[in-house]
């Protein structure tokens, strides 16, 4: 890295020594100021190029060597010849024999050193080769050794790791098709039959889980067929209730009026009595058993759900309740009433029962009222119907009870009804997706009924 510019550096520094000959023969000749001061220019360069020199040969004994050599041959002739002809003009000292030999001398040590520095660059050179090639070849030795170990590396990762993690995976895709009584048995690296051992714990339990949830699986497909039965046992029931049940209470009571007109003269009072007792029960009875019918079919008869204005079923309960809800009570819409999807029957025996119910715990003080109101809630998409009065009220605590099949808050004689109606509008509420509750306000006197119901797809075509 350093032999070649000291090359160049010697041949400078040649060059420079040739310069100041020619410019001392010059000047001794014509005594021309321009030869002089080629002469004193070149001699600095000289001394540069010298120091230049020195510090590229650095340590070198034999370079230095000859350097000293060129250097003491270059002061001889500067002091036998150059500064003398310089400063005396004698021209036959430049050129005599003698400085010629002097010169001749500085040419054969600068030679010399030129060889020396010549043979050093051939050496680096052939030492840079050699390097290379050993650093080729180390290069190439270590790439294989790489390739070697990587070979090496990948066959036992291959062999050790992949492998087995593969066929783990092939097992636990096995178990995840329907295989769960495929048992993952797990091989290789301790950390891998580790994870292999934790799969197939988890693959027990998932068998498990499995197993018990076929197991509850067939206990509902039972539960189920025997829920069927049932319903097809109370359907059958619904049947003789509605019909073979129904046709000796209507015996019973047509035969009970028949006696008491027959022989109403030859009884006495408590002989009429009792036939009014007996025909009260079994007209009873037969409201009972319609209203039971009228509970178990809901959404029995239903096939699919239909848009149903609540304001025309609204319209319907009313007329259904007669004249004199008409004339002696007043019923307030306080909002419109929308159209939701469901059934339209249902609905009105529904809203029916409600203002019903309404009508039947009036108070006598004062005229009877029932305020209806529906309030749209967007996020879930549903209405709340709101049906409140200023009737007797009802207790909180009876909140739940009073929606309970026979349940009643009063004595028979005091308010009629079997105690199935606000049951019925729960099952037909819920049938609906809804629920309703006994909303607890302190406005004032009366009941107020809260029912929820879904808008429902509005898309089907409406039939009348």
């Amino acid at each position: 890295y350093r032999w070649q510019p000291a090359v160049t550096a010697g041949q400078r520094l040649l060059t420079d020594i040739v310069d100041e000959e020619t410019g001392v023969r010059g000047y001794a000749l014509s005594r021309d100021p321009a030869f002089r001061r080629t002469y004193e220019q070149n001699v600095v360069a000289e001394r540069t190029d010298t120091t230049r020199l020195r510090a590229l040969v650095g340590a070198d004994a034999r370079l230095r060597a000859r350097l000293a050599d060129l250097d003491r041959a270059v002061r001889a002739w500067h002091q036998d010849v150059a500064t003398p002809a310089i400063g005396a003009g004698g021209a036959h000292r430049a050129d005599s024999p003698a400085a010629r030999q002097q010169f001749a001398s500085i040419r054969a040590e600068s030679s010399r050193l030129d060889a020396e520095l010549v043979a050093r660059t051939r050496e680096a050179r052939a030492a840079r080769v050699t390097y290379g090639t050993a650093f080729v070849v180390a290069l190439a030795i270590t790439v294989g050794l790489l390739i070697a170990a990587g070979g090496t590396l990948w066959r036992g990762l291959h062999r050790w790791v992949l492998g087995p993690i593969d066929r783990l995976g092939a097992q636990t895709r096995e178990v995840s098709s329907g295989q769960t009584q495929k048992e993952i048995v797990a091989a290789g690296p301790v950390e891998l039959t580790m994870l292999g051992h934790d799969v197939e714990t988890m693959r027990r339990q998932i068998a498990t889980q499995l197993a018990l949830a076929e197991e509850v699986q067939e206990e509902l497909r039972v539960r189920g067929e025997e829920l069927a039965r049932s319903n097809d046992d109370l359907q059958q029931f619904a049947y003789v209730a509605s019909h073979d049940l129904s046709e000796p209470l209507r015996k019973v009571a047509n035969f009970c009026q028949l006696l008491e007109r027959q022989y109403g003269p030859e009884l006495d009072d408590r002989a009429r009595q009792y036939i009014d007792f007996a025909v009260d029960g079994a007209k009873r009875m037969q409201v009972l058993i319609t209203d039971l019918l009228a509970l178990s079919r809901v959404g029995r008869t239903t096939e699919r759900f239909v848009p149903v204005d609540l304001e025309t079923a609204l319209d319907q309960a009313i007329a259904n309740l007669g004249e004199k809800v008409a004339t002696e009570a007043r019923i307030e819409r306080a909002t419109p009433l929308p159209t939701v999807a469901g059934d339209r029957s249902l609905l009105t025996s529904l809203l029916e029962n409600l203002v019903g119910n309404a009508l039947k715990y009036r108070r006598d003080d004062v005229e009877p009222v029932v305020v209806i109101r529906a309030e749209r809630d967007p996020d879930q998409e549903l209405w709340t119907i709101t049906v409140a009065d200023n009737g007797i009220g009802i207790d909180p605590q009876y909140g739940e009870r009073i929606f309970a099949v026979f349940q009643r808050l009063h004595l028979r004689d005091s308010y009629g009804g079997t105690g199935i109606g606000l049951a019925l509008c729960r099952k037909i509420v819920e049938f609906h997706g809804g629920r309703i509750w006994l909303a607890d306000v302190e406005s004032g006197p009366g009941a107020t009924f809260r029912f929820t119901i879904p808008e429902g797809d509005l898309s089907a075509e409406q039939h009348d």
